[in-house]
């Protein structure tokens, strides 16, 4: 399945992120991901799109707290690559608060590097902050995502 089968829709990265989750669970458990199924630009895709939900349905804490937040440094680096410079600038500011601005790729690595702000005002007003700045929606991710989805008409959905 190609993108080039969604590119005529009014949102293809959502049609490409609906094939991509189909994909990425078994089936038998649902809850573990297996982003090694799909292409490198459905993973762009799928991350993104995940990025955008978890960042409005709970801000950069939730990011950090989930399994999404395994991904902070790629999903950093496919900000930049689709162009959005605001939601990339806010990531890398929440980023900054783990050792080196490197948070784990483990989930609970990540939650032993956030526990000395457990109870910090100035962690958690800084993250509000950035949650408020992202609200604005000053990068439009979903229309960056469809315009990278057309860009890449030739792509795979399945690695």
């Amino acid at each position: 399945m190609r993108f080039s089968e969604f590119i005529e829709r009014k949102e293809p990265a959502y049609e490409v992120f609906d094939q991509s989750i189909k994909i990425v669970f078994d089936k038998d458990d649902g809850n573990t991901e297996y982003l090694e199924r799909i292409s490198k630009e459905a993973r762009l895709v799928y991350l993104l799109w995940c990025f955008d939900g978890e960042i409005h349905n709970g801000g950069f804490d939730q990011l950090f707290f989930n399994s999404l937040g395994d991904h902070c440094l790629e999903i950093l680096e496919s900000l930049q690559l689709v162009g959005a410079v605001r939601s990339a600038e806010l990531l890398k500011k929440a980023i900054a608060w783990f050792p080196n601005s490197l948070p784990s790729s483990d989930r609970e690595e990540r939650w032993q590097q956030l526990e000395p702000y457990e109870d910090d005002e100035k962690y958690e007003e800084a993250l509000n902050q950035l949650d408020d700045e992202f609200y604005k929606y000053e990068d439009n991710l979903a229309e960056l995502l469809n315009q990278y989805v057309r860009r890449h008409a030739e792509a795979s959905i399945n690695a």
